[in-house]
């Protein structure tokens, strides 16, 4: 049987609805408005910000897109373990290829490479000895061959510890073969000395590779004593290492008792 609805009862349904869409048109309204504020505060940063916002957000977006890349996410597990003093994780990881003379991050993974694998070389055995300060020799040449977009400051840091490696190094190597790690010795050194010149190690080790040089006879013969002279000056006055005055004591006793140096 067909019901019969009254006009009451018809706008009794329909009431919910209207009020409803009511709510809906309301919403809508005010989202609009809202998009419309908040497009109106971007546009007045963006224009208070003028061009210097541009730099900001590509460096920004540039800072992003470096941190995806793999190199920069060794480094930044490398950096992390160095933190830690986990050296050993830094020395077992593969060793990065760099692409350029200003591969900045390249060049900053081989440092802390050379810095882990010196610290392990202090405490490992004869049969690793060796083996660790190559590693540290040879990642921090590459450090410093792709540093060119590294500050002077870095690159003066990684060099001074090129040095301490390379005379670890020559610590151990037999005396037949060591002319070449001295010559490297000698060459980093007073490369040191020139772009810092107050550098007490670079003095040290300048003096020290040519005192060496002489005494296992790296140079020619007519260098000798003018090595010989140039290493005790670098040495004068010494320094409260006693590795100092060791060495000045050693080139006096080259220069009197061994070359024969006229006197000064």
């Amino acid at each position: 049987m067909p019901v019969t609805m009254t006009p009451w009862r018809i706008a009794a349904l329909l009431l919910p609805l209207t009020v409803l869409a009511g709510c809906q048109q309301a919403t809508t309204a005010a989202g609009s408005v809202a998009g419309a504020a908040a497009g109106r505060a971007a546009g007045a940063a963006a224009a208070a910000a003028g061009p210097a916002a541009a730099p900001v957000a590509g460096a920004a977006g540039q800072a992003a897109q470096a941190a995806a890349t793999p190199a920069a996410q060794q480094l930044a597990q490398m950096t992390a373990a160095a933190a830690q003093g986990a050296w050993d994780r830094i020395t077992e990881a593969p060793a990065p290829t760099c692409t350029g003379d200003a591969d900045k991050t390249c060049a900053e993974t081989q440092a802390l490479r050379a810095r882990a694998c010196r610290r392990q070389a202090a405490s490992a055995g004869a049969d690793r000895k060796m083996t660790l300060l190559d590693c540290a020799v040879t990642a921090g040449q590459a450090a410093l061959a792709a540093g060119g977009a590294n500050t002077a400051a870095e690159r003066n840091a990684w060099r001074e510890e090129l040095l301490n490696a390379a005379f670890d190094r020559r610590a151990i190597t037999p005396r037949a073969n060591s002319c070449p790690g001295n010559d490297l010795l000698r060459a980093e050194a007073d490369t040191l000395r020139r772009d810092m010149p107050g550098n007490a190690n670079a003095r040290f080790y300048a003096a020290s590779a040519r005192m060496y040089g002489v005494s296992v006879s790296c140079g020619s013969d007519d260098q000798r004593c003018p090595d010989l002279a140039e290493a005790a000056r670098l040495l004068t006055p010494p320094q409260s290492d006693p590795r100092w005055a060791q060495t000045l004591e050693g080139v006096r006793t080259l220069q009197r008792v061994v070359v024969g140096c006229p006197e000064s």
